[in-house]
């Protein structure tokens, strides 16, 4: 893909997350009530909305892309890529007025290889993007992870898998060596969220059992524009994973060695448990 055609797509994500982040802001209390669609995981009729919103727009300026939306699934319109889109990315967060949701836009040529990404939260304002070689920026201005070499100076970020309770005897053994381990942990309730926060040095590692490529793809992108590391946290993973490990890349060898230590002999048990 060219240059050209690239920064317009980038563009073209900045806007209609823009667009999707208004409407959100914007929602009555009827848009806010809430279904659930499964363990710890609701939906609103906004999801529908801002999806529907994102791919409209995106259809208009490119009617040969693609796009495939956490919510409808695939459309396919060409073969001009794909849009990967997470239209409300921590919906409870919404629902319950914290801060933290996200509009997720990342675009693909090559199956689970996206080339820009762009996350915005509506309620703080700050849209991060990033495209192949371009670097990554909040509001405009280039951001890079931190610095942080020594576990016991990071902050780490674990949130556990509600969604998949087969997991949480896993999650917790992490956890808890994070507790003795890390310097301190968090979580935001967005996935894309946390992965943008490691990509300016808010925070310094992240790991997720069972996410979606909608959920991380844009962030995905982000990430590594800004010098951090994304991968599965378990080797024998391919795109798009499942498991995500990110960190600021100094920190990368610990976790990984940590957690191939205190979980990586039962990851095919579980794997039994999910299929």
């Amino acid at each position: 893909m060219s240059e050209r055609a690239l920064a317009r797509r980038l563009e073209a994500a900045k806007e209609a997350a823009l667009l999707a982040g208004q409407m959100l802001l914007n929602a009555t209390a009827d848009e806010l009530l809430y279904q659930n669609k499964a363990k710890s995981d609701v939906v609103t009729i906004l999801d529908t909305k801002s999806e529907h919103l994102i791919r409209d727009y995106l259809h208009s300026r490119f009617p040969e892309d693609n796009f495939l939306g956490e919510e409808e699934g695939l459309v396919v319109y060409g073969d001009g890529g794909t849009w990967i889109v997470d239209p409300v990315d921590g919906t409870n967060n919404l629902v319950h007025h914290i801060p933290g949701y996200t509009v997720s836009i990342a675009y693909e040529r090559e199956v689970g290889c996206p080339v820009l990404g762009v996350v915005y939260s509506p309620m703080q304002d700050e849209l991060f993007s990033a495209a192949e070689a371009q670097g990554a920026f909040l509001n405009g201005d280039p951001i890079a992870c931190s610095s942080t070499a020594s576990v016991r100076d990071a902050v780490t970020v674990a949130p556990p898998p509600l969604r998949v309770p087969a997991l949480l005897e896993k999650h917790f053994i992490l956890y808890s060596e994070m507790c003795r381990e890390s310097g301190d942990l968090r979580s935001f309730g967005s996935a894309s969220l946390n992965l943008c926060y490691l990509a300016m040095g808010r925070v310094d590692a992240f790991f997720e059992y069972q996410l979606k490529y909608h959920d991380y793809g844009a962030a995905m992108v982000i990430i590594a524009e800004s010098g951090g590391c994304f991968s599965s946290m378990l080797p024998g993973q391919t795109m798009p994973y499942s498991d995500i490990l990110a960190t600021n890349k100094a920190l990368h060898p610990w976790y990984t060695q940590t957690i191939m230590r205190l979980v990586g002999e039962s990851d095919a048990t579980d794997q039994d448990i999910l299929q």
